[in-house]
């Protein structure tokens, strides 16, 4: 198979030269791409970028993805028989001007803002966290720095970094916070019946890995949510010198939310726990399930009076007064996931290491 992937990729390339590896990404996911005669599904892919902004610019976007929102949100509202004749596209951070370029082609009004204080068009110096939007739009397009993968004040514009810029926060959780802001903000700039499209992307960063539209709030209807495929990434060429297992980050998303109502709002936030399984019960915690996980914080083997002395406490063991039998029935009970070593003695039957 892989002599005729070769063979294959040979001849495109003598057919269509330099070109070829586009158009074979295209066909691979038109399949995806295209349903029901709908140019826009939930899985996006444009291997080629477009024309519109800076394909330089880093971290840029493709107008192709402005484009096919802009489109749908126009489609939308002329099929509800809402009026479009003074539609506007917001863009609150900029970039390269891909927006405009995007309004241009569509015909449509474009407010573009940036924190660059020079950027190429739009309003410069523009501070999301503390300035407020002049107009109001039917469509907000937020494509924010991804935490500190790509640093932009005092690297890609400017000498020295903004403190309000995404791309410097000091920790993720402040990126997190800040980026919420940003989302809030944008929501209340839209009209009723506006929509808010936000692109974000997992990162890996400091070595822990982040879902950025995990993480951050979600405002208004959420109406859709759609995987947008990546292509001809700078980190395409990064060498790995070890042997670690990684899974490459291939994929953006984007969030499409409704504003229905003026005054409602509806918000979703994350909520993360840690939860301790030796001081919380759940209907879904069995006692085996327990005993199992205990025995592997005790390094995979441990006398049941010890694991009962450490369950002690837990709610399961409070409301059995007959608890220990209970550790010691779990043991009979799954005898196939249990060694006996002897005089009260019990071991997993895998290495916990």
């Amino acid at each position: 198979m892989q002599a005729q992937i070769k063979r294959a990729a040979w001849l495109l390339q003598q057919e269509f030269g330099d070109g070829w590896r586009a158009i074979v990404q295209q066909l691979g996911t038109q399949e995806l791409t295209q349903r029901l005669g709908r140019s826009l599904t939930s899985f996006m892919a444009f291997p080629a970028r477009g024309m519109g902004g800076d394909n330089h610019w880093a971290g840029n976007c493709s107008p192709r993805v402005i484009h096919a929102v802009a489109s749908y949100v126009l489609e939308h509202k002329r099929y509800h028989r809402k009026s479009v004749r003074d539609f506007t596209l917001i863009d609150p951070m900029s970039g390269s001007g891909t927006a405009q370029a995007v309004a241009n082609a569509l015909g449509i009004r474009a407010e573009l803002y940036d924190l660059n204080p020079n950027p190429n068009c739009g309003t410069g110096g523009w501070d999301i966290l503390q300035d407020e939007f002049r107009g109001s739009g039917d469509l907000v397009f937020l494509h924010p720095p991804y935490s500190s993968i790509i640093r932009y004040s005092g690297a890609v514009w400017g000498s020295k970094p903004h403190p309000d810029d995404l791309s410097r926060c000091h920790s993720y959780s402040d990126y997190i916070d800040k980026l919420n802001y940003a989302v809030k903000s944008c929501y209340l700039a839209l009209r009723k019946d506006g929509w808010l499209a936000v692109l974000v992307g997992d990162i890996k960063e400091n070595g822990m890995f982040h879902s950025i539209q995990s993480d951050m709030l979600k405002i208004g209807k959420f109406e859709s949510f759609l995987v947008k495929a990546q292509f001809n990434c700078s980190s395409d060429s990064r060498s790995y010198h070890n042997s670690k297992p990684i899974i490459p980050i291939v994929t953006e998303y984007l969030l499409l939310m409704h504003k229905e109502d003026s005054l409602l709002i509806q918000i979703t936030k994350p909520v993360h726990l840690s939860v301790s399984l030796l001081q919380r019960n759940d209907r879904s915690l069995t006692w085996h399930q327990l005993v199992r996980a205990v025995m592997e914080s005790m390094g995979g083997k441990a006398r049941l009076c010890d694991i009962a002395d450490k369950l002690s406490g837990h709610p399961k063991a409070v409301r059995n007064s007959h608890y220990r039998d209970r550790i010691r029935a779990v043991v009979y009970e799954h005898s196939d996931q249990y060694i006996n070593y002897g005089s009260g003695v019990y071991g997993l039957n895998y290495e916990t290491a």
